[in-house]
């Protein structure tokens, strides 16, 4: 299965494929026009060094590789820290409007100058400009044709894209089974608590945050990532070994593969067991029910209530809700077995002066006090920033006997604090 290549497909049209994925680039008077997304496709595109004026936005369609809207957010976010322009998205009203609601319910979210409180910015529209094709779209000479089940671009007259001609004769389920047969399944109970590093990065580099803790016949994925059959592979895990997903929250980069997940469990027929809390679930049903229309049918929801143990056999799940920048919340979590402890901080901005105006006890480095190892996020570069700068995470180490490691972040060989790593499994015996 090919990952993370760009291939000329004609003169006009060049393809960014990646494990059962792929997104096309053409060259028109108006600009580079993208069709469609898919998860990391920001992070596609500044490798390949493109900047696409118009985006195209197909009906919401996936499959076991994962889905054609995911992406999008992260395309915005990288716009808005690091500059870049204005792009227009063309498509159906209904495709529109769903892909701009559900990124207004989150990127649309950020905290105050003080990094207090949450509020709701109004820069969507500085970064997404909609158009409603019906069925067709112009921009002087270009033509794009959204009627009879296709979509046709023409410039200056001539065709440079028809969607359906495109698009592959492989099925990318039918790939994903492919790549799912060479890899074992593990379903040796564990007698310690284990930790497995999927992703450490973020939104903007690497693999997103991403682990599995196993005990005894517990296997939990928390946050799936992107392309979760390729990603789990590469580092010998077998999608169907997982038991649970454990989502933090509804930030793009700590959901990017539960679309894959959900057609997953449609495609075999077993219920996703999904472990968060209530409103962090109810903003997923919300986003991804228009997706998949049996949701409802393929989610078996355990609640995480924060502050509430919640006991899943032999695995003890505690939680609290962190200071982070989603009205739904954000989860940081104690996850014990065997009576040791795996800390996670989850995205949150740990600050001794912020918490002082606070006064939040679960925010305290107390709260990690009794954990063996602390998984927490971290920020190597800007005090201000809304994660947790490094010296913060350094005086949470000096108050805390269990050992400290960082992730979220881009890989640094000087790194002041060790970093998790990815692809390695912890054991805490």
């Amino acid at each position: 299965m090919t990952c993370n290549c760009l291939t000329q497909v004609t003169r006009d049209v060049k393809r960014i494929e990646n494990c059962g994925m792929y997104v096309d680039l053409i060259k028109t008077s108006r600009g580079v026009v993208r069709m469609g997304s898919m998860p990391d496709i920001s992070k596609f595109l500044t490798l390949h060094g493109f900047r696409e004026e118009i985006v195209v936005v197909p009906d919401w369609e996936g499959s076991m590789a994962g889905d054609n809207h995911t992406g999008e957010e992260f395309v915005l976010w990288q716009a808005q820290v690091k500059g870049g322009i204005r792009k227009h998205y063309v498509g159906k009203s209904v495709n529109l409007s769903q892909m701009y609601y559900n990124l207004n319910d989150t990127f649309s979210y950020f905290f105050d100058p003080k990094r207090i409180s949450i509020m709701k910015k109004r820069w969507l529209d500085n970064w997404f400009k909609g158009h409603i094709a019906a069925p067709i779209y112009e921009n002087g000479p270009l033509k794009i044709d959204f009627g009879k089940g296709n979509i046709v671009l023409s410039d200056h007259g001539k065709v440079l894209y028809d969607r359906l001609e495109f698009t592959p004769s492989q099925n990318p389920d039918s790939q994903i089974e492919k790549v799912l047969a060479k890899v074992p399944t593990d379903s040796k109970p564990r007698q310690a608590l284990e930790i497995k590093a999927v992703g450490t990065g973020n939104g903007f580099v690497g693999t997103v945050a991403s682990f599995i803790v196993r005990f005894y016949k517990q296997v939990i994925w928390i946050d799936p990532c992107g392309f979760p059959a390729h990603t789990l592979a590469r580092h010998g895990v077998h999608w169907d070994d997982i038991t649970h997903i454990l989502i933090t929250h509804n930030h793009e980069d700590h959901i990017q593969g539960f679309s894959a997940c959900l057609k997953r469990a449609e495609y075999t027929k077993t219920p996703l067991n999904l472990i968060t809390a209530s409103s962090i679930y109810g903003q997923l049903k919300k986003q991804f029910t228009p997706f998949c229309p049996g949701f409802n049918a393929l989610v078996n929801f355990i609640p995480l209530s924060p502050g509430t143990l919640l006991e899943l056999d032999s695995i003890q799940i505690n939680s609290r809700w962190n200071h982070h920048f989603l009205p739904y919340g954000t989860l940081g979590l104690r996850i014990s077995a065997n009576g040791k402890t795996l800390g996670f901080s989850g995205d949150t901005k740990l600050d001794a002066t912020i918490n002082g105006v606070l006064k939040r006890e679960e925010l305290l480095p107390q709260w990690f006090a009794h954990c063996d190892l602390i998984f927490h996020e971290v920020d190597f570069d800007n005090p201000a920033s809304v994660h947790t700068h490094w010296k913060q995470v350094e005086l949470l180490q000096q108050e805390i006997s269990g050992k400290v490691l960082v992730y979220h972040t881009p890989f640094l060989a000087n790194a002041p604090l060790p970093l998790v790593q990815e692809g390695k499994t912890y054991c805490l015996e």
